[in-house]
């Protein structure tokens, strides 16, 4: 029989989304292409992001499943989530979700800058309007989504001191929304194949439209990152005209995303792919090695 302290502790965990903080990893790209990994100081105030904004981002999971609970209790798969199985209350969910917003913002200020609280301010404010209006409107869903990933993108600059180029900027909104959108389309095909809600609004989505935003989007994605690993500012920047070599990878990404999404890999879940399939696996670890050479050797 389990031990009832470690099963509560691993409801706590499952209700905060630990395996998505992989996603917050993305604050660290800002001093990636500054060359400041090699900077304990920099390392520091990075990790300092990550902490924080994951805990930012766990209380917006409290927040979405106290206001998803009775949703969730009749959801083949989310009825055994914490709060909706009822193994933690929603007074529980919402004290936790204070004291991981309270802890995250003190780090934050205490151990980095004022600016990144500022940040993590607006994403909470954002991702509370997201998790009870803007999620229940199509494409306004997904918008949010891709802001929200700027937003981190954004916390790492402030936090490490980075000025950030417009080309990030414009590239992870457009990634983040193309993955947004992917697994949108997964969640209609089950919905047009079983009558099952995975979320609220998914049966006002399209399956076309999304189609064809994907294609737009991801030949968007490589067009402009061409022409980022082309421009004299980036060559000048990098002080390499091979900058160019880091467009195979994600060619190779992106054609790799979409055989997933067509093969239904995973329920088209970026974070779940990215920890189960290899060759993604190695295409990213192949994108980071090669710019590494490039801006650190």
């Amino acid at each position: 029989m389990p031990n009832h302290k470690t099963k509560t502790i691993q409801d706590f965990i499952g209700l905060i989304r630990i395996n998505q903080w992989v996603k917050n990893l993305i604050v660290f790209l800002p001093m990636f292409f500054n060359a400041q990994l090699i900077h304990s100081s920099s390392l520091i105030a990075g990790l300092i992001a990550f902490i924080s904004f994951s805990l930012i981002a766990s209380a917006i999971y409290c927040l979405n499943d106290i206001i998803d609970i009775d949703f969730d209790k009749n959801h083949i798969t989310k009825k055994r989530r914490p709060l909706a199985s009822g193994k933690i209350s929603k007074k529980t969910a919402y004290k936790l979700m204070l004291l991981l917003v309270l802890i995250g913002l003190i780090i934050s200020y205490v151990f980095n800058s004022i600016a990144l609280t500022y940040v993590l301010i607006i994403y909470f404010i954002l991702n509370v309007c997201y998790s009870y209006i803007l999620k229940n409107i199509i494409i306004i869903d997904v918008i949010i989504i891709a802001l929200s990933f700027v937003l981190r993108i954004i916390a790492g600059g402030v936090a490490t001191e980075t000025v950030l180029t417009y080309w990030i900027i414009i590239m992870v909104f457009l990634l983040a929304l193309f993955l947004a959108l992917a697994k949108r389309r997964d969640e209609l095909i089950i919905y047009t194949e079983t009558n099952l809600l995975v979320r609220k609004n998914i049966k006002n989505y399209n399956l076309k439209g999304i189609n064809f935003a994907l294609l737009i989007i991801s030949f968007s994605i490589l067009s402009l990152y061409i022409s980022y690993t082309l421009s004299e500012e980036i060559k000048e920047q990098f002080g390499s005209s091979y900058v160019f070599v880091t467009a195979l990878f994600v060619l190779l990404g992106i054609i790799r995303y979409f055989l997933l999404i067509k093969k239904r890999i995973a329920y088209a879940n970026p974070t779940k792919i990215l920890i189960k399939d290899h060759l993604i696996q190695v295409i990213v670890l192949g994108w980071l090695i090669t710019f590494y050479v490039i801006i650190y050797a």
